[in-house]
C-alpha cells in the first residue's frame, strides 16, 4: 500500500521556501517605496552658508558685513531667562541702532528658523520676549535693520545661560 507524504499535500502558501524566495524581495520593494515617500514628503533644506573646504576643514566665507563687524570690533553677549532675551552689544559703534534683528537658524530645517526684533532698552542693551524653540543646536545671526554688519554665534536650545556672538572675520579657522 502506498502512503502519501504530508509535505506534498500542502498548499503553496504553507511552503517555507516560497516565502524565502518571493518574500524577501517583496519586503525590499515595500521598504524602498516607503523610504522614497518619506524622503519626498519632508526633504531637507539646503545649507544656508556658502562654506568652502580648506584642506580638511570646512570654512565659512567672510562677507562684507562680517568684515565691517570685525573692523568695528563688535561682539555681543546673549542671555535668556525669565521669559526674555537680553543682548549686550560691545564695539566701536558711533550710534547704537534702535532695533536689531536676531535670526535663530536651525542648521537643516528652514521652517524652524525664527527672526526676533530686539528693541533698544538701555545704553548697550537690547531685549525681546524669549521664544520656545524645542531642542537642538541653533546658529545665531545678529544684524541691524540696514544689514551693515553681522555677528554670529551658536546656542543649544532650550535656551539657558549665555552665548557669545562675534564677527565671522575675526574667528580663526580651526583645522583638525
Amino acid at each position: 500500500m502506498m502512503t502519501l507524504d504530508p509535505a506534498q499535500d500542502r498548499p503553496w502558501w504553507k511552503e517555507p521556501m516560497i516565502w524565502l524566495i518571493a518574500g524577501l524581495p517583496a519586503i525590499a520593494v515595500v521598504a524602498s517605496v516607503t523610504s522614497y515617500f518619506i524622503a519626498a514628503h519632508d526633504p531637507d533644506s539646503m545649507v544656508k552658508a556658502n562654506y568652502r573646504k580648506e584642506g580638511f576643514a570646512m570654512v565659512a566665507p567672510t562677507t562684507p558685513a562680517d568684515q565691517a563687524a570685525a573692523a568695528l570690533g563688535l561682539s555681543a553677549r546673549l542671555t535668556a531667562g525669565n521669559g526674555q532675551m537680553k543682548l549686550v552689544l560691545r564695539g566701536d559703534l558711533g550710534s547704537h541702532p534702535q532695533r536689531l534683528i536676531l535670526n535663530i537658524v536651525h542648521p537643516t530645517r528652514e521652517n524652524q528658523d525664527i527672526h526676533i526684533l530686539l528693541a533698544h532698552s538701555q545704553e548697550l542693551s537690547y531685549i525681546a520676549p524669549a521664544q520656545e524653540l524645542g531642542s537642538g543646536k541653533r546658529i545665531l545671526v545678529l544684524e541691524p535693520e540696514d544689514r551693515a554688519w553681522r555677528i554670529t554665534g551658536q546656542w543649544t536650545a532650550p535656551f539657558s545661560g549665555m552665548a557669545e556672538l562675534v564677527a565671522e572675520a575675526s574667528k580663526s579657522p580651526t583645522h583638525p
